[in-house]
């Protein structure tokens, strides 16, 4: 077959283009979760190495948990990988978390979400105890549990309004 034709995206063009034989061959291995994030990300420009943005550390962040937090990603890495990504997120992560901090209940003002956080500290805590008791992280960790300790707050007050306002509509119609 001609090495310069590509498939249009149909089956029949696939077979065009390729063969019949090529219908009975698997098209890649099975990839890791590890692998998809990783050629997503670089698909999508989101590497860490570029200028930092939310989307970069989102997806940075989730690369980081699937290698050190979610065992179940498949294989293992070479410790050079595992070493540069702690150094990611040792001298640019966190520190560009720290410097865009926002202190106002507005997610979409937040660069990580709650989740993310929840998930990085507990790594945090586990493996880098030293890391999770810097200035640094322990500003973005106070932050954190501000927030969700005026979000429960706010609940709570929401459904006191709720049960006086029951309270009230009861005394209106008895």
């Amino acid at each position: 077959m001609v090495k310069t034709r590509r498939p249009l995206g149909s089956l029949a063009s696939f077979c065009n283009v390729g063969g019949e034989e090529r219908l009975r061959t698997r098209a890649c291995p099975e990839l890791t979760a590890v692998e998809r994030h990783t050629r997503t990300t670089y698909a999508q420009r989101e590497e860490a190495w570029r200028p930092l943005n939310r989307r970069r550390v989102a997806a940075f962040i989730r690369l980081f948990v699937m290698c050190f937090v979610d065992v179940e990603n498949g294989h293992q890495l070479q410790p050079v990988t595992y070493k540069l990504l702690r150094k990611t997120l040792v001298k640019r992560i966190i520190p560009f978390i720290y410097n865009r901090l926002t202190f106002t209940m507005d997610e979409a003002f937040w660069l990580i979400t709650l989740e993310q956080f929840r998930e990085l500290d507990r790594y945090l805590a586990d493996h880098l105890p030293r890391l999770q008791k810097d200035d640094q992280w322990g500003t973005v960790a106070y932050f954190f549990k501000e927030m969700r300790k005026r979000r429960d707050e706010l609940k709570r007050l929401e459904d006191m309004e709720k049960e006086v306002f029951a309270a009230v509509e009861r005394c209106l119609r008895s």
